[in-house]
């Protein structure tokens, strides 16, 4: 046998000790002599930066459709996050969906997964965590293949999301793993079609920043940010969950509530929210 086969198989170990894989290595020491891990800093300043957002006198999105885009290419089965990638965003989405709904009473999920170079629709919009949840538990019996396709994600999203209500805000959060993207056409056109209809695009990364991506998150208005780990990963999930600033103006606001309390009526309004018979 290849003395080179028995060393990297010896380096690797077993599957139950990746867990404590150098984690002497993420240990620091501050002025104070207390000790603690790279990446608490980080998240510190993520939940600092929340409640700076929540004290802040701003107009906050009163309604909101967002749809998830779950990235399930082969490179999903990556284990930097335990038990592997797929496992941990499904896990983390389930608590984002609760955290979601919280913060966002009247508003609605939805469920993409792209894999094999294409996009598919596991849930439409709703209302109620419970539903998206149970949506979201088959995630894994697929498994992991192919490529992703960010563009057929996005026009998958956009043909539900143009439908929306203006007095709503519309949302596309992608959890992208993989560092390319197979898209059959003009993936710019479809951003500038986004664009037209006022949607907005958040993605996180899970491996390294991305070109496109950052285009997409800076033409959309959204925000796009890549992971340390899985710590880092739920504080960017709670950050997306918290109502962002909304620019449709107070008057839509007025008109959602009219839409609320009206709607059971008959009462039909036309796009500028006013009454017709």
């Amino acid at each position: 046998m290849n003395m080179n086969n028995l060393l990297n198989e010896e380096n690797e170990g077993y599957i139950w000790e990746g867990d404590y894989e150098q984690t002497w290595k993420d240990i620091q020491e501050d002025e104070t002599g207390t000790l603690r891990t790279a990446t608490d800093s980080v998240s510190y300043q993520a939940r600092k930066r929340q409640l700076l957002e929540k004290q802040s006198h701003i107009r906050l999105s009163m309604m909101r459709h967002m749809f998830v885009v779950i990235d399930a290419s082969a490179c999903m089965n990556d284990k930097d996050l335990k038990p592997n990638r797929l496992i941990c965003v499904q896990r983390q989405v389930e608590k984002f969906a609760f955290s979601f709904f919280d913060q966002n009473p009247i508003s609605q999920l939805g469920l993409i997964v792209t894999r094999n170079k294409s996009a598919e629709k596991i849930s439409d919009l709703v209302g109620n965590p419970k539903k998206f949840v149970d949506k979201i538990q088959g995630l894994k019996e697929k498994g992991c293949q192919g490529e992703p396709s960010l563009q057929n994600s996005l026009e998958l999203s956009l043909a539900s999301l143009k439908h929306v209500k203006s007095h709503s805000s519309r949302e596309i959060l992608i959890i992208m793993g993989s560092m390319t993207t197979c898209d059959p056409g003009d993936i710019f056109s479809t951003i500038n079609e986004c664009k037209k209809h006022k949607i907005r695009c958040s993605i996180i990364g899970l491996s390294a920043e991305i070109h496109v991506c950052k285009k997409i998150c800076s033409e959309l208005e959204g925000i796009y940010s890549v992971i340390l780990d899985e710590l880092h990963l739920n504080d960017l999930f709670q950050r997306v969950a918290f109502p962002l600033p909304n620019s449709v103006g107070i008057f839509f606001y007025f008109k959602a509530i009219i839409v609320l309390i009206e709607g059971q009526r008959g009462t039909n309004f036309n796009e500028n929210g006013f009454s017709s018979t």
